[in-house]
């Protein structure tokens, strides 16, 4: 399968890594695109196998065009895509906002577009990839898309192109809330009077084996009741972080609905 990348940020990259990773990666031709000579030097360095240049190939044909760009310079992006005359099978956004109809339009490109939103796990396998795509689209080419994403992690499909926004606030954006739960964590064991290194591994050692205890079949609040005993010390603790009944949920909420907004506003990017 040959595959265009146009963006080798960290997520593009990550996907880049998830696939070279595995027994995939014997079938799989890479070339990339990527404006920042930093960045294709660290491609080069780091994938012996990617072809990577700073101007979309001409006339380059092949099977899965991704589009790992940021919204906000698709549509000049779009005009370079249009002059270099490739041909491609099926197309693959992980813009944040950008509708497939917009693509559509601006690509002149009107079968075989999928959205997919994933995180930056899907470097260890272990992401979460969300997907959409246009009802006309080839049955094959989507089988092909959801093989090379289940390398990735776990696959979802969603009927209403209008989840992936709220998909990019709460599972694209959601490693970056836990990786700030952790720093804070962190921060404030060496504040009562542990050093660096106990800290981190108090903190990451019990993250690890609550989300351990996590099944998919297990009420969450059933866990926190659990550890809590009347009277004891993880009750005076979540009576700040559920006073009112407001706390710390009110917060994450004003959060994640602000990055649902954000991802709305980018949609209207072009």
């Amino acid at each position: 399968m040959n595959i265009l990348i146009i963006g080798t940020g960290k997520m593009g990259l990550s996907i880049i890594a998830s696939w070279n990773r595995n027994k995939l990666s014997k079938s799989l031709n890479f070339y990339a695109v990527d404006k920042s000579k930093n960045i294709r030097s660290k491609v080069k360095k780091s994938f012996k196998n990617i072809i990577i240049s700073e101007k979309i190939p001409e006339n380059w044909i092949g099977d899965l065009l991704i589009l790992a760009i940021k919204p906000q310079v698709f549509s000049l992006v779009a005009k370079d895509i249009l002059k270099s005359n490739i041909k491609v099978k099926t197309i693959m956004s992980i813009m944040a906002g950008i509708k497939i109809k917009t693509i559509s339009n601006s690509l002149k490109f009107k079968t075989n577009i999928v959205r997919v939103m994933p995180n930056i796990a899907s470097e260890l396998g272990l992401g979460v990839n969300c997907v959409y795509h246009n009802k006309n689209i080839n049955v094959k080419c989507l089988q092909n898309v959801k093989i090379l994403l289940k390398e990735l992690g776990t696959v979802y499909t969603v009927k209403n192109e209008k989840l992936l926004d709220a998909v990019t606030a709460i599972s694209g954006s959601g490693p970056a809330y836990f990786f700030l739960f952790l720093l804070i964590f962190e921060n404030i064991a060496r504040e009562i009077g542990f050093n660096k290194k106990e800290s981190r591994n108090l903190v990451v050692d019990t993250v690890r084996g609550s989300l351990g205890l996590v099944k998919n079949d297990v009420d969450i609040r059933t866990l926190i009741d659990s550890v809590t005993s009347k009277g004891g010390t993880t009750e005076a603790a979540l009576k700040i972080l559920e006073k009112n009944n407001k706390g710390l949920y009110e917060l994450m909420k004003n959060a994640i609905n602000s990055a649902n907004k954000r991802a709305q506003q980018l949609s209207k990017v072009t």
